[in-house]
């Protein structure tokens, strides 16, 4: 019985890995999607899959943005693209942190942001400061105990 279901389970896994894949093939895209992506049409096979699902999310994410959002998406590449690799590096490990954290510090670390963004240019200017000239172990400390407030709110939104 047991061997059965596992062979029952295993072609079911097949088919959907076929399907899953179907859906990455050139030409099962959309006429919109395949434009945007027209430059890897002759080696897209050769793409990884896990590439190919990528372009085609971020094809299709593109293809429902607004004009305005398109042309902010835009700005964001091109000022992206002229950043020196290593900061690009340093900017994708901090991303891949920042993913690991659990959603709710996520939405906290966004709302922060999101102030910090509200405050006048002087007003940033002088928390940057105040920011850089603390010691090494002052910040430390600031950090942990923001830490610890984060820690506590986490939990009475729990409770």
């Amino acid at each position: 019985m047991r061997s059965l279901l596992f062979i029952v389970l295993f072609n079911f896994s097949c088919v959907l890995n076929c399907f899953a894949s179907d859906s990455n093939q050139w030409e099962t895209l959309s006429p919109e999607v395949k434009q945007l992506l027209h430059s890897f049409e002759d080696r897209w096979q050769s793409i990884p899959e896990a590439k190919r699902t990528k372009l085609v999310t971020g094809a299709n994410r593109w293809t429902k943005m607004t004009p305005e959002q398109k042309q902010v998406a835009s700005e964001r590449f091109k000022k992206w693209r002229g950043l020196p690799a290593d900061q690009r590096k340093v900017l994708r490990s901090r991303f891949e942190r920042f993913k690991q954290l659990p959603p709710a510090t996520q939405q906290l670390m966004r709302n922060k942001f999101s102030d910090f963004k509200k405050m006048s240019p002087e007003q940033r200017a002088k928390l940057r400061e105040r920011f850089k000239n603390l010691s090494p172990e002052k910040r430390r400390a600031l950090l942990k105990k923001m830490r610890q407030q984060q820690k506590r709110r986490s939990i009475r939104k729990k409770h």
